[in-house]
């Protein structure tokens, strides 16, 4: 399967033009090129005040910790458990958010002096969110006070279960509450409906150090020290997939220059291993590259190896586990290529690609450590809200990734009926079904996807931030759009169209399926990279056609020199129509 060649034509968008007189005085008062402020315009940034916070966020711009719900009770259970010499349990998730929210909160803890510890459920024995075999686990150990971090909102037996063991319970979580909470000693979720907190998209590892925030606050400690740990909310908030606007890209900007300066041996570790020491790192690098191989070990079985790797002082442990996790990873990646070629064998088999509006497709022997990535390779090739489900024995996991128009938690809670448990946001979930209930779930699925999806929603859709000439760009018009960074969910690197640009010489395929070629247009030469366009060549080889290009602009750094360079998101021949 070639997966360059995309299934699913694109829809340009080109933003609106803004107000050309306000933009014209804008530029003038901060001295910014006007495709700038026309960028920044269409993203609803467009005060001089707010151009500057965006293009230089402080961490003192942060929103106080105790502004969000259930922040107060949650550190004055902590404060009387430090007083007490309680044992406190971080109890985590097994994704990267999840880890890092533990590794995180339990430096911290530990730093202040805590008896402290963490539990991480085993993906394939327990599944996601608080257990039962987790809080008999914090019993046996003496603990008194549990701290949840990236799960527990939807707890509510949980909870109940854990009074009972004389257990009190700090929920902190970022998914989407149930219609019915849990009763813990404090629930701090930024999507609970009576908070707010501004930035309700936090991520786990980000509601986590707002906690610490909150601790350093009362314990009148010094909260430069937690800056320390910016590398973790970064690695989990990039990881995590959540909108990188307000806190999200504060904490993640700074946690970005973090990692760079590490002093975790388990980090830095990390990195060699990974073939990024000494390069520069962005969220790119953080979710291909180093994010995939701390989930590895969690996807696989067992994430607690991730947390002795983000906490341990030890530097030749620090290298044998990230050594583990490297060889892990490429373990995981066999398996998701040969999960994805029998998924792609059972859509071919039983999915009707003109009518069914979602894919729900199931199996034994899938590894449910990897059914996600799956489902989003294959949202992103068709287009469509896709569930893959891993059926193991009497139980069957499943892990479901959408597209914009179809909120998966709400749709699922149509379903709430026919499963077991369910959870996630709008984007992405997970569930527990019966195998007896998945053809009826299948079937009310695909009738949900029907009824809530228009048309237009079916559409994969291109967004254009601006249309400009090749001879607007240069230097300082880059080196302003890397200022825009981390790039993320609602913060995408900006994305430009040319028309009628002429290619030069003769194009090329480079790597596996990648275009190369120069293009020109007026005195203005570029080289241009397009990943998995390499199909192309053949099509625009000895035809002197001209194209329009969409790319994003970036430094191309390779064999000691810098050059600016295209990298292609879509292209058309001139006169508009597609070429195949």
């Amino acid at each position: 399967m070639n997966w360059a060649t995309r299934s699913v034509p694109l829809k340009w968008i080109v933003a609106p033009e803004p107000d050309s007189d306000l933009v014209q005085e804008i530029g003038a008062k901060i001295h910014l090129d006007k495709t700038i402020i026309k960028i920044l315009f269409n993203r609803q940034i467009d005060t001089p005040e707010t151009i500057e916070q965006f293009l230089n966020p402080r961490l003192s711009d942060l929103e106080n910790p105790f502004s969000m719900l259930g922040m107060e009770k949650a550190v004055e259970r902590i404060l009387s458990a430090l007083r007490e010499n309680e044992k406190i349990m971080v109890y985590g998730d097994y994704d990267v958010d999840g880890i890092t929210a533990t590794a995180l909160l339990y430096l911290v803890l530990n730093k202040l002096g805590a008896q402290v510890a963490y539990y991480l459920p085993n993906r394939l024995v327990e599944g996601y969110g608080l257990s039962i075999e987790g809080i008999d686990y914090a019993a046996a150990e003496g603990a008194t006070l549990i701290v949840s971090v990236d799960t527990g909102v939807t707890a509510v037996d949980e909870v109940k279960y854990a009074r009972s063991k004389g257990i009190d319970c700090i929920l902190t979580d970022h998914h989407e509450p149930g219609e019915i909470l849990p009763d813990p000693v404090a629930l701090v979720n930024p999507k609970q409906k009576e908070c707010t907190y501004a930035c309700e998209e936090l991520s786990g590892v980000g509601v986590a150090y707002k906690l610490a925030q909150a601790l350093y606050e009362r314990l009148q400690q010094d909260e430069r020290e937690l800056q320390e740990h910016l590398d973790l909310v970064a690695l989990g908030t990039s990881a995590d997939i959540v909108p990188l606007i307000g806190e999200n890209r504060i904490l993640t900007k700074h946690g970005i220059k973090q990692i760079a300066r590490t002093t975790k041996p388990g980090l830095k570790s990390l990195t060699f291993v990974s073939g990024l020491m000494g390069k520069e790192i962005g969220t790119g690098q953080v979710v291909f590259i180093l994010a995939p191989r701390i989930n590895a070990i969690g996807r696989l079985g067992d994430a607690a190896m991730a947390i002795k790797l983000l906490t341990t002082r030890d530097e030749r442990l620090a290298a044998e586990i990230a050594r583990t996790l490297d060889k892990e990873n490429q373990r995981r990646k066999n398996i998701d290529e040969k999960t994805l070629n029998e998924a792609l064998e059972q859509i071919r088999q039983t999915v009707d690609l003109e009518n069914d509006k979602a894919l729900i497709l199931s199996s034994e022997g899938w590894h449910q450590g990897v059914i996600g990535i799956v489902a989003s390779r294959l949202v992103e090739k068709y287009h469509l809200p896709t569930i893959m489900i891993a059926v193991d024995g009497t139980e069957a996991k499943g892990s479901a990734r959408s597209i914009p128009g179809f909120h998966l938690y709400n749709a699922l809670k149509a379903c709430e009926d026919l499963l077991l448990r369910f959870g996630g946001h709008k984007y992405a979930a997970g569930l527990t079904i019966s195998p007896d209930n998945i053809p009826t779930f299948r079937e009310r699925m695909k009738a949900v996807a029907k009824n809530l999806l228009t048309e237009d929603d079916l559409i994969a859709k291109l967004y254009i931030d601006s249309e400009i000439e090749l001879t607007e760009i240069n230097e300082k018009l880059l080196d302003t759009i890397e200022t825009f960074a981390p790039f993320g969910p609602q913060n995408m690197r900006p994305v430009f169209l040319t028309r009628n640009c002429e290619i030069l010489g003769q194009p090329y395929c480079v790597g596996r399926n990648h275009l190369k070629m120069k293009v020109r247009k007026g005195e203005s030469v570029f080289d241009v990279i397009g990943f998995g366009f390499g199909d192309w060549v053949n099509h625009l080889s000895g035809r002197g056609n001209l194209v329009d290009l969409v790319y994003v602009i970036e430094y191309n750094h390779w064999d000691g020199h810098t050059r600016i360079q295209l990298r292609l998101k879509d292209i058309r021949l001139a006169a508009g129509d597609l070429a195949y």
